[in-house]
């Protein structure tokens, strides 16, 4: 301790934290003021460390200096740093929040717009449904109009048959209705003699005589 105390005197780091506590007591009562009977617990917390400190309950050595210097970098550090240190990570949560919102909003963009395509498919299927009765009611129209152009296809043809049959049939009695006329004539003129083609014109004239006076 004779060594200890030699090294480093012990009133210079009396003075070291009393004026460190009265430094933090500033600041304190700066940023936030404390009314009367709301300072004994930091005047207590500070005069507990001035009495380990003189004790030598705390021994100021190099560690122990070192401790606190580390301590008061890091807590002004903090003081300084921390609201930047913490608003760049807010904005950078928000970015990234952000971020995520953009892709869930295009994901559910693609969605609705996938549940809409489907939403038109299933119309699209009721649509062709009714598609498919009246195209059914075309082809069974066109399979009766060509139906009924064969038939009266048919019908046609059958009339040029039956026309021709009928025509090839007055063909043949007007030939053999001349034929046989034209023979009888020929065998009747034949079958008359002289004197009875000679008595005939007689006759003829004899009754044209009769018929003159009358006229």
């Amino acid at each position: 301790s004779s060594g200890i105390n030699a090294e480093w005197p012990l009133r210079p780091g009396v003075s070291v934290i009393n004026r460190f506590s009265s430094d933090v007591a500033e600041v304190k009562a700066s940023k936030n003021p404390l009314s009367t009977g709301q300072t004994g617990a930091a005047v207590l917390g500070g005069s507990l460390l001035a009495t380990a400190v003189s004790k030598e309950m705390i021994v100021l050595d190099a560690d122990v200096l070192a401790g606190a210097i580390l301590f008061t970098c890091t807590y002004g550090l903090g003081k300084k740093i921390g609201p930047m240190v913490i608003d760049g990570l807010d904005k950078y949560t928000a970015s990234i929040e952000t971020t995520m919102s953009e892709g869930k909003q295009v994901q559910i963009a693609a969605y609705e717009e996938a549940i809409a395509e489907e939403k038109a498919a299933i119309e699209s299927l009721q649509l062709a449904g009714d598609i498919f009765h009246i195209k059914r009611e075309l082809v069974q129209i066109e399979i009766e109009a060509e139906y009924r152009r064969r038939i009266k296809t048919v019908h046609t043809e059958v009339k040029k048959r039956l026309d021709y049959q009928v025509e090839l049939e007055n063909t043949k009695k007007a030939f053999i209705r001349n034929h046989i006329v034209a023979w009888l004539e020929k065998e009747v003129i034949a079958s008359i003699s002289a004197e009875q083609e000679e008595a005939n014109i007689n006759q003829c004239i004899a009754s044209l005589s009769l018929l003159a006076p009358s006229q």
